[in-house]
């Protein structure tokens, strides 16, 4: 199995749907009051938000923003 490599420029728009995708995820966790689960997940947001760049930052959208806010960086 060959895992290809994604481009630069598409780096930062997987990251931040990655990054969505956690985020719903911890949400449904915290709902179900799945405490293991939640710190597991909110570990990973932190370490996928981490690792996007400045040039995607600046074209976040106003639901990315809350997202970010909801789960600040340590």
């Amino acid at each position: 199995m060959k895992i290809e490599t994604i481009e630069t420029e598409d780096r930062g728009t997987e990251l931040m749907a990655l990054a969505r995708l956690v985020a719903f995820a911890l949400e449904s966790a915290k709902s179900l009051n799945a405490e293991v689960a939640e710190f597991c997940l909110d570990k990973a947001l932190h370490a996928v938000l981490e690792q996007i760049d400045e040039p995607s930052r600046m074209a976040l959208t106003s639901s990315d923003i809350v997202l970010m806010n909801r789960s600040p960086l340590c």
